[in-house]
C-alpha cells in the first residue's frame, strides 16, 4: 500500500512523520479488518453461489452496480457500540469510530482507500455542521453516506457496516478459533458489565473468549494493538471457515457471517466487491488521509485538495 501524500500541512516534518507512521499502520490494520469481514461472508457464501458462478469466470463489478466510466465507491464503517448500565448493547446512539471510502477501479484493477478522521468538520444534511461521526447517531449509515458524499463531492454507491459482537455466534459455529494471546489480559469493565481474563499463549477460544481477546485495549499501544488483535482473529476465522469440516455448516455460517455486517449491497454486488478485492494485489491498494489540518475539536478539511484528490481518483477510469 502506498500513501499519496495528501495530509496535514501545518505540522513539522518530525511531527508529520510520527503522526503519519502511526496513522498509516492503523489504516492498514483497519483495512485488513474490513477486507477480512467481506471475505468471511464470501467464504461461507461461495458454496451457495458456486452454481451461479460456474457459468462465468468473474463477477463484473461495473455490471453489478450498473456503473460505467468511474470507480465504484463503497463506504466502510466501524461502529462503536454503546451499553446501558446492565451491560446490554443499546440500539441507536452509536457513533462511527472508523469511516473510510473504498474506491474500486475495475479498469485499473486498483483501489484507493480514503480515511476520513472521525472528528472531521462536515455538513450533516438536516443537522448543520458538526463532527462527521455524529451523523451515524442521528440517521444511521444512510446519513453518513449523504454526509460523506457532500464532503467529498462524489457519489457513494453503498455501505458496509461492521460490528464484532456478531462474531461470537460465528466462532462457536466454527468450533472455536486458534489464536496466540500475546500477553496475560485481565480487565473488568464495571460500567459495560464485561470482563477480560485470558492467559498468554496459543489457544483455542470460543465466541465469548474471542470477544474478550478483541475488546482488550489496556496495553501500551491501546487501540492500535486492539485492531491488530482483531485482524489476527479474522485470519483465524477465515482459516477455520474454509476448512473441509465446516462445509456442511455453510448455510449457518453464511447467516452468522451476515449478522456481523450491515449493508445495503445486494448479493450480486457484495459478491462482485469480494471477487474484485480478492483478485488485486497489495501494491494496487493506495491509502489516503482526507486532506486537511488539525484544529481545536476538529479535523478541518482542505476543500481544494479534496477536489483535486477526487478528480484524480474519479478521473482515472475515464482517462
Amino acid at each position: 500500500m502506498e500513501d499519496l501524500g495528501f495530509g496535514p500541512a501545518n505540522l513539522t516534518s518530525t511531527q508529520y512523520r510520527n503522526t503519519y507512521s502511526a496513522k498509516r499502520r492503523r489504516r492498514r490494520l483497519v483495512f485488513g479488518i474490513f477486507l477480512g469481514i467481506v471475505l468471511v461472508a464470501l467464504a461461507a457464501g461461495s458454496i451457495a453461489l458456486i452454481g451461479w458462478m460456474s457459468f462465468q469466470r468473474t463477477v463484473d463489478l461495473s455490471e453489478a452496480f450498473g456503473i460505467r466510466g468511474r470507480p465504484v465507491n463503497i463506504l466502510l464503517l466501524g461502529v462503536d457500540r454503546t451499553y446501558d448500565r446492565e451491560g446490554h448493547a443499546m440500539n441507536g446512539g452509536s457513533r462511527a469510530d472508523t469511516i473510510m471510502v473504498a474506491s474500486l477501479n475495475p479498469d485499473k484493477k486498483s483501489t484507493y482507500l480514503i480515511s476520513i478522521p472521525r472528528d472531521t468538520r462536515a455538513e450533516i444534511p438536516g443537522y448543520g455542521t458538526g463532527k462527521i461521526n455524529s451523523a451515524h447517531a442521528r440517521g444511521g449509515p444512510e446519513l453518513v453516506m449523504r454526509s460523506v458524499e457532500r464532503l467529498l463531492g462524489m457519489p457513494v454507491d453503498g455501505y458496509v457496516e461492521t460490528d464484532f459482537e456478531g462474531f461470537a455466534r460465528l466462532i462457536d459455529l466454527l468450533g472455536g478459533v486458534t489464536v496466540e494471546v500475546d500477553r496475560d489480559m485481565r480487565y473488568v469493565d464495571r460500567a459495560g458489565k464485561f470482563e477480560v481474563n485470558l492467559k498468554a499463549g496459543v489457544q483455542k477460544l470460543d465466541g465469548e473468549h474471542a470477544l474478550q481477546f478483541v475488546r482488550f485495549r489496556h496495553d501500551a499501544l491501546g487501540d492500535i494493538a486492539r485492531v491488530g488483535r482483531q485482524q489476527q482473529l479474522l485470519k483465524a476465522i477465515l482459516t477455520s471457515a474454509v476448512a473441509p469440516r465446516n462445509i456442511a455448516k455453510a448455510k449457518e455460517l453464511l447467516q452468522a457471517a451476515l449478522d456481523c455486517v450491515k449493508t445495503d449491497l445486494n448479493l450480486r454486488q457484495a459478491g462482485a466487491c469480494g471477487w474484485f478485492l480478492t483478485h488485486i494485489t497489495g501494491d494496487r491498494v493506495e491509502t489516503i488521509t482526507l486532506p486537511g489540518e488539525f484544529a481545536p475539536l476538529y479535523w478541518m478539511p482542505d476543500r481544494q485538495e479534496i477536489d483535486d484528490l477526487v478528480k484524480m481518483i474519479q478521473g482515472e477510469t475515464r482517462g
